[in-house]
């Protein structure tokens, strides 16, 4: 009995087992039906969505394309290859000889573009138009501090097909304003380029001023040129750009020194008329291809003629040979807010250099230099603006003048010259002098470093060959302090320093003494060992101008040789 219920309950298990299975695989059986109905859906949308793109693709450009010149409809022969319209080169250049434009093809490789007096050439191997002459005035060439045009570079995409020449048709719109200098706008609705007015630099602008000073800057996307013509009671700025900007703001710019009564525009250029105000005695201008911003310095006669006394009393020339050393930029380290170092006792690094710089302004004077400080008095001068000052009063050699620091036992003269390499860590010396005042920062300079690589490599170049004078410069003096203050030789240091950035001249930085060495503090405040410090730069000075005009005479007689 027990035996055959056993038995039932056995088969009972095993048939509740098989029906478990059954359903489960039929379950199973379903679910993957769905699941492959599913996928057969989902590959008929993305299918269907697909198509769909590729159809607003291609159907997003216009049936035709066209120029608009000067009032003139011209059409323009196109391929579409891979979604994206591409012009022939006849289409696109044909109807810009209604806007002074002329080409010709050379090579396979090359064609030749005039526009305006500039030549360009289309280089199809690179990619790349590239000016190869730009229209300078005669009048322009005779100046001294002429400086010949950058050249203009503008990458294209071309497509060659068939050995026809094809320009991608966003080339339109971003290079080709460039090369001609005229806005070039699109309308997609039509499909039709516009060429219209020159085209506009955008411009931003800064006043800056102090009491001895002012500075207007122009903040500009790239290199220009400019002029600047002062009169009795007027100056007139004129630029070789059309300024974008908002005429009626910079008429209501008014400031101690000026006032903007007016502002026109011709053709391609932009002139500004300032009225002079009775503060002001010069003015000069300078562009700083570091950051693209042209200044406008305002000068009062307080600048250039401190109370005490003056650095402008007649001077004794200079022989007038070719090549001389005639304009020392002497640069009064901190100043203001800026109190740079400070010694335990209270003495106060901007006071002491000033005045060295203005004893050696003095001693430069009586041996025949012209000579400009970059401050006459206790004035906070932010670093680039230093440069700017020595740039534009066009000097030969700058010296900026400092002392030491340390929370070592340390003692001695130190000279510095530019690297141009920088330091992956700079010493606490370095970052003391290269810190600006916070409110003083210009909020623009910010990504600016990042110029095109021909400007930058004309200037990484100009740079290097002043820094081999300056090394020479701080050779003599370096070694004239380590004689004064009976110190072995450290040698002339490299350093990043921001005053030294973009100098149009050699220039170093002297630090010649430590104010946190009690010794050598109270030495540096003494009236005998300042004017001993100054006649050791001062010598150097003229041994320099020696050097350099032996030097400049030995190139001159072997061009005549040649």
């Amino acid at each position: 009995m027990e035996g055959g219920l056993m038995g039932k309950k056995h088969l009972f298990k095993m048939l509740l087992s098989v029906i478990i299975l059954v359903f489960g695989f039929s379950v199973f059986a379903q679910t993957v039906t769905q699941q492959e109905e599913l996928n057969k859906k989902n590959q008929v949308i993305e299918t269907e969505s697909k198509t769909e793109t590729e159809n607003n693709e291609e159907s997003r450009w216009p049936e035709n394309f066209a120029f608009l010149v000067n009032g003139k409809i011209f059409y323009l022969n196109y391929i579409i290859q891979d979604n994206i319209p591409y012009f022939t080169i006849e289409s696109v250049f044909n109807p810009l000889k209604q806007a002074g434009l002329d080409y010709q093809k050379i090579s396979n490789d090359e064609y030749k573009i005039v526009i305006d007096e500039n030549e360009f050439s289309l280089d199809l191997k690179h990619f790349l138009i590239k000016s190869t002459k730009l229209y300078v005035d005669e009048k322009e060439k005779e100046k001294p501090d002429f400086k010949p045009p950058e050249p203009i570079i503008i990458p294209v995409d071309i497509l060659i097909k068939d050995g026809q020449v094809y320009f991608r048709y966003d080339f339109l719109v971003k290079g080709l304003p460039e090369l001609i200098n005229k806005v070039v706008g699109y309308d997609k609705n039509s499909g039709t380029f516009v060429v219209g007015r020159e085209k506009p630099v955008k411009i931003n602008f800064e006043l800056k001023e102090t009491e001895p000073y002012a500075i207007l800057t122009f903040k500009c996307p790239a290199k220009i040129k400019y002029n600047l013509i002062k009169t009795d009671k007027n100056a007139y700025l004129t630029v070789n750009a059309r300024f974008n900007i908002e005429k009626e703001k910079l008429i209501e710019l008014e400031s101690k020194f000026f006032k903007i009564v007016d502002v026109k525009f011709f053709g391609r250029e932009t002139e500004i008329n300032f009225e002079l105000k009775e503060k002001t005695d010069k003015i000069s201008g300078y562009f700083d291809r570091n950051f693209d911003e042209l200044k406008i310095y305002f000068y009062s006669k307080d600048f250039y003629n401190p109370k005490v006394d003056t650095l402008n009393k007649a001077a004794v020339e200079l022989d007038a040979t070719k090549h001389t050393i005639k304009k020392i930029i002497i640069d009064p380290g901190h100043g203001g807010e800026d109190n740079g170092a400070v010694s335990k006792d209270g003495t106060m690094e901007k006071d002491i250099a000033l005045q060295i710089a203005y004893k050696l302004g003095k001693e430069l004077k009586k041996r025949g230099y012209e000579v400009v400080l970059t401050r006459y008095t206790d004035v906070y001068v932010p670093l680039k603006d230093r440069t700017g000052i020595a740039n534009s009063n066009k000097g030969d050699l700058f010296i900026s003048i400092h002392l030491n620091a340390s929370y070592r036992k340390a003692s001695g003269a130190e000279t510095y010259i530019l690297s141009l390499d920088g330091y992956k860590q700079v010493s606490d010396t370095i970052a003391f002098e290269n810190r600006e005042i916070k409110n003083s920062k210009s909020k623009d300079n910010k990504g600016k470093d990042e110029q095109s690589s021909v400007s930058f490599i004309l200037w990484d170049m100009a740079q290097r060959e002043y820094i081999k004078d300056s090394e020479k410069l701080g050779e003599f003096i370096q070694e004239g302090l380590n004689n004064l203050m009976g110190i072995r030789d450290r040698g002339v240091k490299q350093a990043p320093l921001v005053v030294l950035k973009g100098l149009d001249m050699p220039g170093v930085l002297v630090e010649v003494g430590f104010l946190s060495n009690p010794v050598e503090e109270t030495k540096l405040k003494s009236e005998d060992y300042q004017n001993r410090v100054v006649n050791v730069i001062a010598n150097s000075v003229d041994r320099y101008r020696i050097y350099y005009e032996l030097r400049m005479k030995k190139l001159s007689d072997n061009e005549d040789e040649e």
